[in-house]
């Protein structure tokens, strides 16, 4: 279980949350030259649906409107379980979860996680979100971050 609302994880070692940020401009663009590192962020279950649960809802109400019969898989089948609650898909349907964040809301989470300028002294760009797992009541998402320079402390 997370302590605190987010564990946070690079290269199996667990770090500072305001080590790790997000920004929309840059996400899944990759660098050319600097550092690609694997990260894993872990949130409880109560943290997630607060901060997911709206815009879960929203892709909910949108697809009831503008579905299309030839639309993924997943999606397919969180409409044929009527886009339940989002508590309701933790409890019942983690897989069918697991695979919506990771194919096509892994961008979503990661904003209502992440707020702009939300890392104090940020070190990682988040990159992706290649899985989500979730187990036990919590929520993880893994994937690829940027290693950011940092600045040479000042001499004296």
């Amino acid at each position: 279980m997370p302590r605190g609302p987010m564990l946070c994880r690079i290269a199996d070692r667990e770090v500072p949350r305001t080590w790790l940020y997000f920004r929309e401009f840059d996400y899944g663009r990759g660098h050319p030259t600097l550092p690609i590192v694997e990260y894993e962020i872990s949130v409880s279950a109560e943290t997630f649906v607060a901060s997911v649960a709206s815009s879960y809802e929203d892709y909910a109400q949108d697809d009831k409107a503008h579905g299309a019969p030839e639309d993924a898989e997943d999606i397919l089948r969180l409409r044929a379980l009527g886009w339940p609650p989002l508590t309701e898909l933790l409890e019942r349907h983690a897989q069918v979860l697991e695979t919506f964040i990771s194919r096509h809301i892994g961008y979503d989470v990661l904003h209502c996680l992440f707020p702009p300028g939300s890392g104090a002294s940020p070190r990682y760009l988040i990159d992706s979100v290649e899985r989500a797992r979730i187990a036990a009541q919590v929520i993880t998402l893994s994937g690829r971050a940027i290693a950011i320079p940092r600045e040479p402390a000042p001499t004296s």
